[in-house]
């Protein structure tokens, strides 16, 4: 990995009681980091636990079958968090590293342009782009946090959340009591009810995501296929209207792919889950709208599994204002499906939180440090959601002047062979607000916020003590 950032973190001076509802990848993600600063948390799940896992978790003494085979995009800002929670042994096992992005024509397969993720680039982000497994990410999580003391309680379904007695009531009448609660309950979350105090509209768009998995040892069976299999390339066709990307992951083992495309009028509705799999055909794709490989590709498949994309506008509150209840992951800021930076938010706010309340030192400081959770996530989040939005518009356009264009500008921003030989304006052109999404520290963003506003939080508390942050930074020169 190009770097290594180690944490030593601040020193919770109380313990505060949490309740996480839902263990999501930033449920589980956030129950970990909360622990770690000195918490006692509870995860809540309704599911019974064993569809998350792909690997055994040995610690926890969790097994069970890989059910959950879409592949995650790890971008350098998530990568590099987890790297500091000490993930980057199992990541270098089970993640996949991206060396450039090869752009083709959807239908011809002709070449676009490639994009090289040049060495001295990725040194310079301290991370790097990976692929890895839903199901492999969530185990390595959930290894993290129960080695660190979570309690897991799994078939446990949340019924009512009450922000007067901030506590939940589960399906059966038992009520589980908090300092605070936690929501990362997806993109039905019943926590965000709660906290904004009405149901969220929701407008049901046309814009579907397919996700499917092909066995390596099944491609090398074809010729015009092993090309794929032998490199780390990002794989990205550029169709009518779709796009469609394809890497390697599960330690090599399989080609996981996903189709993003606008539905006919006359399509059956899909929902926001990822459990019902149909074959090939049920979709009834116009097959001569892809280049031949991508056709074998699609007749090698046996389960897709479809996920809609459902709007919602931006919240205006990600906390509770009258009780001490959080958002994070999908509750917070649902985006489109398989975005480049979905599950890299939620790991964010976990880190967020964690560093945020590893420093409390009395339970009347809750209610602030929530706001700050606030102040520091809604407009990152919100930013990030724009940019999805535009990225995946500009990547499916349909076929016209407006594509031809585009691919020109992808022709020319990437004919460079090194990316620091750049002018400003090629760099801006090709990065732009990439670079600002792929850097960002939300350890560094916290640790900001406690020097501005620590001394002034602590003020009148005869138990304070230090709070100032302390970050040791190590970085490994290759060579």
């Amino acid at each position: 990995m190009p770097g290594q950032v180690v944490d030593n973190p601040r020193s919770a001076s109380v313990s505060v009681k949490v309740t996480v509802v839902g263990g999501s990848i930033a449920g589980v993600a956030s129950a970990y980091t909360l622990q770690k600063s000195g918490h006692q948390v509870t995860v809540l799940e309704r599911t019974d636990g064993k569809s998350w896992v792909s690997y055994k978790l040995f610690r926890g003494g969790i097994s069970g079958l890989i059910i959950w085979k879409e592949s995650w995009w790890s971008p350098p800002n998530m990568t590099r968090l987890l790297n500091q929670w000490g993930l980057g042994p199992a990541l270098d096992v089970f993640g996949q590293k991206c060396t450039q992005f090869l752009f083709q024509n959807g239908e011809s397969g002709d070449l676009i342009a490639v994009m090289k993720l040049h060495q001295q680039f990725l040194k310079d982000l301290m991370a790097d782009f990976l692929f890895i497994q839903h199901g492999d990410l969530h185990s390595m999580l959930c290894e993290k946090a129960i080695h660190e003391g979570v309690q897991f309680r799994y078939n446990s379904n949340v019924v009512y959340v009450d922000p007067d007695t901030l506590s939940v009531t589960l399906e059966g009448g038992e009520i589980v009591p908090a300092d605070m609660v936690v929501g990362a309950d997806g993109f039905n979350s019943l926590v965000r009810s709660t906290v904004i105090g009405k149901k969220v509209p929701e407008t049901r768009e046309r814009d579907v995501t397919l996700n499917f998995t092909i066995p390596i040892d099944l491609m090398r069976e074809e010729e015009d296929l092993t090309s794929l299999t032998e490199n780390t390339d990002w794989a990205i066709w550029l169709g009518d209207s779709y796009m469609l990307h394809g890497s390697i992951v599960n330690s090599g083992r399989d080609f996981s792919m996903t189709l993003g495309y606008v539905l006919p009028e006359d399509a059956p509705e899909y929902n926001e889950e990822w459990r019902d799999t149909y074959p090939l055909e049920h979709f009834n794709l116009d097959l001569e709208k892809f280049e031949p490989r991508v056709r074998k590709l699609l007749s090698m498949t046996e389960d897709i599994t479809p996920h809609i994309y459902i709007s919602r506008p931006h919240l205006e509150n990600f906390v509770c204002d009258r009780a001490k209840i959080a958002l994070v992951g999908e509750a917070a800021h649902p985006l489109l499906p398989s975005g480049q930076h979905n599950t890299a938010l939620g790991i964010e706010d976990a880190e967020t939180l964690g560093c945020l309340f590893s420093g409390i030192q009395d339970i009347e400081q809750l209610s602030r440090l929530l706001s700050a959770y606030e102040e520091l996530r809604q407009s990152r989040c919100i930013t990030t959601q724009d940019w999805e939005k535009r990225k995946r518009i500009m990547l499916t356009l349909p076929q016209g002047q407006e594509q031809e264009q585009r691919d020109i500008e992808l022709r020319n921003a990437m004919a460079y062979e090194e990316w620091d030989h750049m002018d400003e304006e090629t760099f801006r052109e090709i990065w732009g607000d990439e670079m600002d999404l792929f850097m960002y520290d939300a350890s560094e963003k916290v640790d900001d916020w406690w020097t501005k506003w620590g001394p002034l939080l602590i003020r009148g508390n005869s138990n304070r003590q230090s709070v100032m942050p302390s970050l040791q930074v190590s970085v490994s020169k290759d060579g």
